[in-house]
């Protein structure tokens, strides 16, 4: 890129509701990409449905992530996004921010339009099957009205025009209603066999997906395409070149649309274009569905079933796999260093796991946001260290914290031009988001969805076990702590104790035990009562732990009795211990005052002393102090 050259971004707003034509559609984004070195474009991406359950609305989050004053233009495929308030949304940010914007099939507020001209393509499809194929009896079967997006009502006013043109009695027309799915072609031809309706000369479908799944149905009950009834699509996708009969359909080439909606926001970034609409080209395909001889290429569909036969079997593989080494993973190194592993499987060289900042500090749901965000103020970002692998294969990862707004650190953004956002959620909660460089190959067949999946569920593995390794820890302490001190206790001096007795031996060459027991514990009970007495083994324990080393280790014997297992060298602990009590008990102003009886026993690794050992020496040194200082009363 030359010097000076100004640089685009550009965000972009989609929804995985029909796969392929969003994989198309990212092609093309990419390609214009590679043509314009200083072009890029961040994709924000889900898989939402038209449910607006709250799996849905964990999967429209990802709307929210950019700011876009921070871009130079936005492209929306405003016809994929089939909800309409997820779409009036994003129509009211791009008006507050103010940014030129295009809008892809489907008109929007602030936005310049570039669409197929569906009411006549639809149109011209239906004339086809009237005038060449002398149909009369039509039905409908529309996509969905209800969510906001014209191309259903224009592709059925394409439908109905043709009907009038050609002076098809209303009566020989019939409408049913659909909402874009194959499961809605399916569902109609099933109803018209058990009704036993009179076949129709023709049924038009509103898209190749309700078409193909009208097909399959009506032929595993028997019926004939075309011989006993015609029936044609529209979108003209891949699956519909390789049906079988191959389906008639109409279509537009999404790619070079997506291209063309490029250049037409440059032009309004630069104010070379005022354009409030675009129209591009489609083309119908007359084949085997309503009668025409086959237009696929025969060489072409072997070549795209060999291709997706050695893409399914290399995927479920690689899924395999990954799906065996994810629920392996005990904490989120292990996660990532999985996924990048198995980068493969994403189509993309990196990839950019960012875990919310509270989901990634707390692992525990209750020290959440009482009203979670959807999306923390800072991320957590699992980056390579150095860019190659580690010494044993895997990779090597760090977490480093950057602001959400971000979207990535600004040098992998600055280095990156094409990144897909998606989001990473368990069931309604959110995880993160998902940053890939490249397009998968497994979106193009709704794969991604379930390597999506196969990453949320395991995250949220991760995070149960190291919620219950932090349980299990939290009771460990309890077990080895006395609960009023706050020191080891017993099970604590054979697990610490012990470990830091061995240590010092092998370090240092020696160590040494000190045995204390409190001087009058019984008469401060008496005295003062029980509460007192707490107090009085509460300030014991402060003052031994600001006497001894970080090094040392520190126990509640008994009742009143306490172990330090200390370096060799400390010659001058026991001074310090009495020492420090008497300061306490000029300032403390307790009723009761602290002393001390402490044995020692010193042993060098030489000897071959037990920690045990020092300890009943110790025991017996401190008994002897005290019946020493009962003497001399």
């Amino acid at each position: 890129m030359g010097p000076g050259k100004q640089q685009y971004r550009i965000a972009f707003f989609t929804v995985d509701w029909n796969y392929e034509l969003v994989e198309s559609t990212l092609h093309g984004l990419k390609r214009y990409v590679d043509d314009h070195e200083n072009v890029y474009i961040y994709i924000f991406d889900c898989l939402g449905k038209d449910l607006d359950n709250a799996k849905d609305k964990s999967e429209y989050i990802i709307f929210d992530l950019p700011d876009l004053r921070k871009f130079d233009g936005v492209l929306v495929q405003g016809n994929q996004i089939v909800l309409k308030r997820v779409r009036d949304a994003i129509e009211q940010r791009i008006v507050e921010a103010g940014v030129p914007a295009v809008s892809i099939g489907a008109p929007m507020e602030g936005c310049s339009l570039i669409r197929f001209d569906n009411r006549e393509a639809q149109r011209a499809i239906v004339n086809h099957v009237i005038r060449d194929h002398h149909a009369a009896k039509l039905v409908y079967l529309t996509g969905n009205s209800e969510n906001g997006s014209p191309e259903a009502r224009e592709r059925m006013d394409g439908f109905m025009d043709a009907c009038r043109e050609n002076d098809i009695p209303k009566h020989d027309v019939q409408i049913i209603p659909g909402t874009w799915r194959t499961s809605d072609g399916a569902d109609l031809a099933d109803t018209w066999i058990r009704e036993k309706r009179a076949m129709p000369d023709a049924f038009v479908c509103a898209n190749d997906e309700m078409a193909i799944g009208l097909m399959n149905a009506l032929k595993n009950r028997g019926v004939r395409i075309p011989q006993d009834v015609i029936v044609t699509g529209f979108d003209n996708l891949t699956s519909s070149e390789l049906s079988s009969p191959r389906l008639s359909t109409v279509g537009g080439d999404n790619q070079a649309q997506n291209y063309q909606a490029m250049d037409m926001l440059i032009s309004l970034i630069d104010g070379k274009d005022s354009r409030k609409e675009l129209i591009t080209d489609y083309h119908v395909v007359c084949s085997e569905s309503c009668g025409c001889p086959e237009t696929a290429r025969p060489g072409t569909i072997r070549e795209l079933y060999f291709q997706q036969t050695r893409f399914l079997k290399d995927f479920y593989n690689l899924q395999g796999q990954m799906a065996e080494d994810l629920f392996e993973a005990n904490n989120l190194q292990d996660l990532v260093e999985t996924v990048g592993k198995n980068r493969r499987i994403f189509g993309c060289q990196d990839i950019y796991l960012c875990f919310n900042d509270y989901y990634f500090d707390h692992f525990d749901k209750s020290e959440w946001p009482e009203e979670e965000k959807p999306f923390g103020e800072e991320m957590i970002l699992a980056v390579r260290k150095n860019g190659h692998p580690g010494g044993n294969g895997s990779e090597n990862y760090e977490f480093i914290r950057f602001r959400t707004e971000e979207l990535l650190p600004k040098p992998l953004l600055t280095r990156e031009r094409f990144m897909m956002f998606y989001p990473l959620h368990y069931n309604t909660y959110s995880i993160g988001y998902i940053a890939l460089d490249g397009i998968s190959d497994a979106a193009k067949m709704n794969l991604h969805e379930s390597i999506f999946n196969f990453l949320e569920i395991a995250i949220e593995n991760v995070r149960k076990k190291e919620l219950l390794r932090q349980f299990n820890e939290t009771l460990d302490e309890l077990y080895v702590r006395d609960s009023l001190t706050g020191l080891y206790n017993r099970f604590g001096l054979k697990r610490f104790g012990q470990e830091t007795f061995d240590w010092l031996m092998e370090r240092d060459g020696g160590a040494q035990v000190l045995f204390t027991d409190m001087d009058d514990m019984k008469l401060v009970n008496d005295l003062y009562g029980h509460n007192a007495g707490d107090e009085a083994l509460k300030a014991s324990a402060w003052i031994l732990s600001e006497c001894c080393d970080p090094e040392d280790v520190i126990i509640r014997y008994g009742g009143d009795e306490f172990v330090i297992i200390a370096r060799w060298d400390e010659k001058d602990l026991k001074k310090r211990i009495l020492a420090a009590a008497d300061e306490y008990n000029g300032s403390s102003g307790m009723p009761f005052q602290l002393g001390f009886s402490i044995g020692t026993c010193s042993a060098e690794a030489s000897e071959g002393k037990t920690m045990d050992d020092c300890i009943k020496v110790a025991d017996a040194r401190m008994y002897e102090v005290k019946t020493e200082r009962k003497a001399g009363r």
